[in-house]
């Protein structure tokens, strides 16, 4: 293979390494944000659960001042049963403490209802803040791990970049400014093998007086149809 052909072969796979790993590393946003949703659902069910708490918590305090309100009530009739002249107002009189009595029962049994309850999301609340610190933990852990990650391919780019240095040290400065051209329009594929009379960039078809060419690899030949620089690396065996 011509030496200019050779190089601009493995400045493409050094530029497509490059490229990969630079996109893996701008997606790592996404996989952070589709990682964190978990918990993003957890927080919302878990602040969901807490209103519902501050609402009970609320209506337990309204009941107890009403049932606050209903023993100083009955407190003060009782105090007054030593003011009453007649048996008609003493009947009167045991009425109305046993309607504030009653009234007072039920003032309870609300307030055993509410703590029921309160009891039961306390407990659903305790889950979820269970749920979210493991999720947060899971989180921390992938984040963690993805930095390892990107500091390997940060390096590992670095490490191509003096290989890709080295080679445009060696490169015709054309042949380099046609590469980049191609590279930028053809999506980081400028370079690419033919095989079968194939140009496996565009998958059309190869004039077969041209793929004898290419074969030679003794210029530089492009793709009639896409424009991409072709290379021959020899048939690979049919599969069996």
């Amino acid at each position: 293979m011509k030496e200019d052909l050779k190089l601009l072969v493995d400045l493409q796979g050094i530029d497509a390494l490059i490229l990969k790993k630079k996109d893996i590393i701008e997606a790592i946003p996404t996989k952070v944000s589709s990682v964190e949703q978990p918990l993003k659902d957890a927080q919302a069910v878990h602040d969901k659960s807490k209103q519902k708490l501050d609402v009970l918590n609320k209506k337990k305090k309204e009941k107890e001042r009403l049932l606050e309100d209903a023993s100083e009530r009955i407190k003060k009739l009782r105090a007054r049963m030593s003011e009453i002249k007649t048996n008609k107002e003493y009947q009167a009189h045991l009425k109305e403490i046993e309607a504030a009595e009653k009234e007072g029962r039920a003032v309870e049994d609300e307030i055993l209802s509410v703590m029921e309850a309160l009891d039961v999301v306390q407990q659903e609340v305790r889950g979820l803040e269970a749920g979210i610190r493991a999720e947060e933990e899971k989180i921390n852990a992938f984040r963690k791990k993805l930095q390892g990650d990107v500091a390997g391919m940060q390096k590992e780019i670095e490490e191509l970049a003096l290989r890709k240095t080295e080679i445009l040290k060696a490169l015709d400065r054309e042949l380099y400014v046609l590469y980049a051209q191609l590279f930028e329009a053809k999506k980081g594929l400028a370079v690419v093998e033919t095989r079968g009379e194939v140009c496996k960039g565009c998958n059309m078809n190869i004039p077969p007086q041209l793929f004898v060419e290419i074969k030679k690899s003794e210029k530089i030949i492009q793709c009639p149809q896409c424009t991409r620089i072709l290379y021959w690396n020899g048939e690979k065996p049919p599969e069996q």
